[in-house]
């Protein structure tokens, strides 16, 4: 799909497709809006008037000009933005999505659009021009890969954003160039997580990052097994040695300060290729989605390719524990007691408690090997989770209250909401184990909470802070589409990651 950035009127573009907007309550359309419903003979405010165009969120109105002289596009869609004293920036986000898409859906090829929020929506133009360009480019992302069926649907070929005044062109080109690339790399996340098991192994995802970091600059190198056990990573080993796919602890390195400067920003991601269960399988129910299990680790490569593009003055290293949990004899199994890159022994109780096992040699190789401060790590980690916060939020569990609050600004900005959750040390009590200094399950009261600290347990001092995206990324639970979300492996916490290093950087 190509993507332009041009000045005109809709009321004069020539294509299959213009897409307008419309806040909730409003009777008499303004702006762009205004001008097509006049070039229309006032027919958007005839549907207002009729109640056929409410301005809802989410929703869309198609109108077919039938060669109306004042309009010489095929189509005009009028996207719903919600109510006014509720309308963010991430609403811009899902509006500029609802309408690409039901143009798509109705057969267009070659469509044009206003930016929403950037007028009656009172949203800065710049962040405007960012959010309208993920919505446009994440809402198109589809993942047919696998499909030999002919597409009916099909593809929008060109969009067009036309902005009238232009004395804004050239900041909002930048903006426009920026929300492309974070866009793009969210989608790369949903290609490699909506891949199947037997494509997207440890060692085509070591592929796919060792050509991110060839592409874009980036130091790359992955430890191997026998790298791992020279490292101590008993843990990482321990998770890895039931299946006959080698493991992969996957590096890459952004230099954006220099190697003079100091270590810089960590961000590390599970990456479970297939997560069976291991000994303690899982019911076959549902089993196939747990090719997501390695959301965490696509993110990351995602996240480190876009940062690489936009190059921010701060050092960035994206870590990626990569492998299989799959059943066999010679698969780990409850009892077990591993050891960890920083001595810790651990008492396997599940063997689906796999995730944080392969975490915990990434963060102490992250903060004491590389000595990467802060440190976020993002991993589909417990179903319990889903129980607390639905599909709609992550579970941020950190030492760090200024990390946590600035994980939450950047949640609210980006559409990758967050909600904080409780560490408190009482709860370490469930992990003791009377085998090993710890064990790597509680049970199932405060099971996503125990998770969380089962891992703080090897970062340290260092500023730290867990995403738990079994629900947010879609893994797990009801989710569904919504606007620019894919209802499965939508690429959480790709733009979070990235907005991350952004704001980091200007700090």
């Amino acid at each position: 799909m190509e993507l332009k950035l041009q000045s005109g009127n809709l009321t004069a573009w020539q294509g299959d497709g213009i897409i307008v907007n419309l806040l909730e309550g409003v009777t008499t359309p303004g702006g762009a809006t205004g001008a097509v419903d006049q070039a229309l003979n006032g027919l958007i405010s005839r549907l207002i008037e009729k109640g056929e165009v409410k301005g809802k969120l989410g929703k869309t109105t198609i109108v077919h000009t039938l060669d109306t002289p004042g309009v010489p596009a095929d189509r005009v869609c009028i996207v719903g933005l919600g109510k006014a004293d509720e309308f963010t920036l991430d609403r811009a986000r899902q509006a500029a999505a609802n309408g690409v898409k039901a143009l798509r859906n109705a057969g267009a090829k070659n469509i044009a659009t206003i930016l929403h929020g950037a007028g009656i929506g009172g949203l800065d133009v710049e962040a405007a021009a960012q959010a309208n360009v993920e919505g446009i480019v994440m809402g198109l992302w589809r993942f047919r890969k696998y499909h030999t069926a002919p597409d009916e649907v099909g593809e929008i070929d060109a969009v067009t954003i036309l902005e009238h005044d232009t004395s804004k062109l050239a900041a909002i080109e930048a903006r426009v160039h920026r929300g492309k690339i974070i866009a793009d790399a969210t989608n790369l996340a949903r290609d490699m997580a909506n891949e199947p098991g037997n494509a997207m192994t440890p060692t085509r995802m070591s592929e796919i990052a060792r050509d991110v970091a060839q592409k874009h600059g980036l130091e790359f190198y992955v430890i191997d097994r026998a790298k791992a056990k020279d490292l101590g990573m008993g843990a990482f080993l321990g998770v890895a040695q039931g299946s006959d796919e080698p493991p992969a602890m996957i590096v890459m390195r952004y230099w954006g300060a220099g190697k003079d400067a100091a270590p810089g920003l960590g961000i590390v991601g599970k990456a479970i290729t297939f997560d069976s269960g291991g000994i303690s399988i899982k019911p076959s129910e549902n089993m196939q989605d747990m090719k997501g299990d390695m959301s965490g680790g696509a993110a990351t490569i995602a996240a480190m390719q876009a940062i690489a593009q936009l190059k921010p003055k701060i050092n960035v290293t994206g870590i990626v524990p990569a492998t299989e949990n799959l059943p066999s004899g010679k698969a780990f199994k409850p009892g077990d007691i591993l050891k960890a890159m920083n001595g810790k022994t651990i008492e396997v109780i599940s063997t689906d408690a796999e995730g944080r096992l392969i975490l915990a040699d990434a963060l102490v190789y992250a903060t004491q090997t590389l000595e990467l401060s802060p440190i976020v790590d993002a991993a589909t980690l417990t179903g319990a989770m889903v129980v607390a916060l639905g599909n709609h939020r992550t579970g941020v569990f950190s030492n760090d209250p200024a990390l946590t609050a600035t994980l939450f600004k950047i949640g609210e900005e980006t559409g990758e909401k967050n909600w904080a959750m409780p560490m408190d040390e009482e709860y370490a009590e469930q992990i003791k184990s009377d085998w090993a200094d710890i064990k790597n399950s509680g049970g199932r009261p405060a099971g996503s909470i125990i998770g969380a600290m089962f891992l703080k347990n090897f970062v340290g001092e260092t500023p730290w802070a867990h995403l738990d995206i079994a629900g947010s990324v879609g893994l797990m639970g009801n989710a569904k589409e919504n606007g620019y979300k894919n209802k499965w492996g939508n690429g959480t916490p790709t733009r979070t990651f990235v907005n991350l290093a952004l704001t980091l950087a200007n700090k």
